[in-house]
């Protein structure tokens, strides 16, 4: 009875809780965490990487895009962070060989976190943008590039967020079950050194690094900020 009690409550007629709206706003959620492209010729492919939270399937479905360029840039501008798999994902996608990412220090013990790599990895020229809301793993991933010289890493200073937490999911009471939850941090993660206006000028100066001319004006017109639903 208490199940039937809240569907009903979710579709009632004053609109709050409405399923439909709830449906529509994990769309525009999913809409707005999608991997984007901008592609010059065979030159060059820019991708824009909004949060670290795709499958190995995705990941290697944006390398396979990557490969058909001479060249990459990654941009993890505004990019909060996400899940430790999909950084290593990311990661395999670049490197043709293991790499450290960093060490996973735990409340009893620390071991070292890698990422393998992949099948078929990108093999070229590799350019990262961050700026200082690049935080987690998208800092680890732009760190790791940077100390493995694979490639340049470009813009400001990220935010220093790389400690990872987890999401302990709770439930109380017996007629009404009200659930609840809580992210707490439970591990670090130590690297091996201590951590407009319609123009991107940053973009810009990447493309310029690989070859091809874009202009500030122009590579700020490559991904428009999208505003989320208030």
């Amino acid at each position: 009875m208490q199940t039937t009690k809240l569907v009903m409550d979710l579709t009632g007629e004053n609109g709050e809780g409405d399923i439909w709206s709830l449906i529509r706003q994990g769309e525009t959620q999913e809409r707005l965490l999608r991997a984007r492209y901008e592609e010059y010729g065979d030159d060059l492919l820019v991708l824009k990487v909004p949060k670290f939270q795709f499958s190995l399937s995705d990941v290697e479905s944006m390398v396979g895009k990557a490969r058909k360029h001479k060249n990459l840039i990654v941009d993890l501008r505004g990019n909060p962070g996400g899940e430790v798999e999909t950084l290593k994902y990311i990661l395999g996608g670049v490197f043709d060989k293991e790499v450290k990412i960093a060490d996973r220090v735990g409340r009893k013990a620390s071991k070292p976190e890698v990422a393998k790599a992949g099948r078929n990895p990108f093999p070229s020229k590799l350019v990262v943008l961050v700026d200082s809301r690049s935080a987690s793993a998208a800092e680890l991933f732009a760190r790791v590039v940077q100390i493995e010289k694979r490639g340049t890493v470009l813009d400001d200073h990220t935010s220093g967020s790389v400690m990872e937490a987890r999401h302990h999911q709770e439930k109380m009471g017996l007629d009404t079950v009200i659930f609840y939850g809580a992210s707490i941090t439970e591990e670090d993660f130590i690297m091996t050194d201590a951590l407009a206006h319609g123009r991107d000028p940053v973009l810009a100066r990447a493309a310029e690094l690989l070859g091809v001319k874009v202009s500030p004006e122009d590579a700020g017109k490559i991904f428009p900020y999208e505003w989320p639903p208030e």
